[in-house]
């Protein structure tokens, strides 16, 4: 991704209008993938990201120096939101000034841009040779094929190489010239060289030849003997002397210097200790960064779950949703009653008409028939 990134933003000729109007960092092909100075690396992503906002047209306040950059690292992501770029991740990952989701919002960004400026990719074109070259590569080659074969040279006729008169052509007679590359040739001369050397045995009967330089030799060590030998003489006792003198110094500075070496050697020792508890500070100062992270991203998390369960505790549509629910079962509970009210009363009346009935179908049994002058008859 990082590498992708990196050809975007030279398409983006980000040298010219990045590095040297805006004062930018030449980056290189690794520089937002691992941790190198996590502060420089936030500041160089701050006015990256500032940069491809203004290559998309995109018109954001000015990054200011103070301030938090956990809040910038938030407006950064609201406003590649508002772009349409997803973004999933929280703004700490951006804080940290290096990784894989800050080289995610600098490549979606690049890419962007170059789609703002309409660039595309033009495919691979391979040119193919013309029919013509290849013809005369092919006569080229058989040419050759056919000088450096012997045998189809012996199939052809021989040409007239003498005249009537018995002497050889002009063109046979002209001056010989080479078309031979001469850098080719000192190649193969190379080439050939080391293989054209000749060797010489030593030959084991050849012992008469050591033997006279030896003597030879011999008698030039004998003259050249005496004078070396007084100069190496000279030198002994001079190196000797100098040696007297260097032991003599060497022994005075050591003891007029062995406070100074106690001092230091005590000195050293303290400052191996300091560096010894700077290493342990610096690994306490680590693990607390550690924790801190672990403890800000948990604070994070638990903030967030604070602001949605403040939304939902002060948001009012549910007790709006059940008042009317109650008004509606009241108006359903009423509608009921007097279905039920209905009901009864048909019920009620229809029981009267059936106990009439009855009792009329019991006095047309028994024969009891009442008259207008209200006498029973049998």
């Amino acid at each position: 991704m990082m590498e992708d990134l990196y050809e975007k933003l030279i398409l983006l000729n980000y040298e010219q209008s990045y590095v040297k109007q805006k004062g930018g960092k030449m980056l290189n092909r690794g520089y937002f993938v691992n941790q190198t100075n996590s502060s420089e690396q936030f500041g160089q992503m701050k006015m990256l990201v500032k940069w491809l906002f203004q290559q998309n047209d995109v018109q954001t306040s000015d990054f200011n120096k103070l301030d938090d950059p956990v809040t910038l690292s938030q407006n950064i992501i609201n406003e590649v939101k508002n772009i349409g770029i997803e973004v999933d991740f929280p703004p700490l990952k951006l804080k940290q000034g290096f990784g894989e989701y800050v080289v995610y919002v600098l490549q979606q960004l690049a890419s962007r841009a170059l789609q703002k400026k309409k660039f595309q990719f033009k495919k691979t074109r391979i040119e193919q040779q013309s029919q013509t070259q290849e013809e005369e590569e092919v006569q080229e080659t058989g040419s050759v094929s056919s000088d450096s074969d012997p045998e189809v040279a012996s199939d052809e006729e021989p040409e007239d190489v003498f005249n009537e008169q018995g002497f050889q052509k002009d063109e046979d007679r002209m001056v010989i010239e080479s078309n031979v590359n001469p850098q080719e040739w000192a190649k193969e001369v190379e080439r050939a060289a080391q293989k054209m050397k000749i060797v010489i045995k030593p030959n084991a009967t050849e012992w008469r030849q050591h033997f006279d330089a030896t003597k030879q030799y011999s008698s030039q060590i004998k003259t050249i003997l005496p004078e070396t030998r007084i100069k190496l003489e000279r030198l002994t006792d001079e190196l000797s002397q100098v040696l007297d003198r260097i032991n003599k110094r060497e022994y005075n500075i050591n003891e007029n210097m062995l406070d100074i070496g106690n001092q230091y050697k005590k000195k050293n020792e303290e400052v191996k200790k300091i560096e010894l508890q700077c290493q342990n500070y610096t690994n306490a100062i680590k693990e607390m960064g550690d924790q801190y992270k672990l403890v800000s991203e948990k604070y994070d998390n638990v903030q967030s779950k604070l602001n949605e369960h403040g939304s939902i505790s002060t948001d009012q549509s549910p007790v709006i949703k059940i008042k009317a629910s109650l008004t509606k079962l009241r108006l359903e509970i009423k509608q009921m009653d007097l279905r039920i009210g209905v009901l009864s009363h048909t019920i009620l009346q229809r029981t009267f008409q059936d106990a009439k009935a009855l009792q009329d179908n019991d006095y047309h049994e028994n024969g009891l028939i009442f008259n207008d002058s209200d006498e029973l008859t049998d």
